[in-house]
């Protein structure tokens, strides 16, 4: 049973994951300019904007991993990280409405999934400027884009809060 006083927490730690959110989209701008500077010959400069994408996209997920553990309770370990990013864009009758409603950002989200587990197993290698330019073009405007889902969701989940505490009293 859902008490109000742990959705009104749930909310407050959405908010601060928002922020980090777009923190970690500053710091990808950020590094972004330094690997334009160096043309994308630096090898260093682009390993530090795949590290904030990496870190761009481990906040999404755990936006994510905070809302299904809240409401589903279960992920599964196989392919958790497509499932999960899946599972978002679920409405659940009765439970939540999804939180990501249009596929084009399900599919920029998508490929950060992909680049973060391409850069967290590099190995070997070095990253193709390439490809990282395409994940990059998939990241840009996504934390402001996300922001108004974020308020949809929160706003939800108030009433949600302000129904239990009305029939409660």
């Amino acid at each position: 049973m859902l008490h109000s006083a742990s959705i009104k927490l749930l909310i407050q730690e959405l908010n601060n994951d928002l922020v980090y959110i777009k923190d970690a989209a500053h710091a990808c701008e950020r590094a972004e300019l330094r690997v334009e500077t160096s043309f994308w010959s630096d090898e260093m400069d682009l390993l530090a904007l795949g590290s904030t994408l990496h870190n761009l996209y481990n906040a999404f997920e755990g936006y994510f991993m905070r809302v299904a553990k809240f409401f589903e309770n279960s992920i599964e370990k196989q392919s958790w990280h497509r499932d999960l990013l899946d599972r978002m864009a679920l409405e659940i009758p009765g439970i939540r409405p999804a939180l990501l409603s249009n596929r084009e950002m399900i599919e920029r989200l998508d490929e950060l999934r992909r680049f973060r587990h391409v850069f967290r197993n590099l190995y070997k290698t070095q990253l193709h400027p390439g490809k990282v330019k395409i994940v990059l073009d998939s990241e840009r405007g996504l934390a402001e884009n996300f922001t108004k889902l974020h308020e949809d969701f929160t706003r939800w989940l108030g009433t949600l809060a302000a129904e239990i505490d009305d029939s409660s009293s």
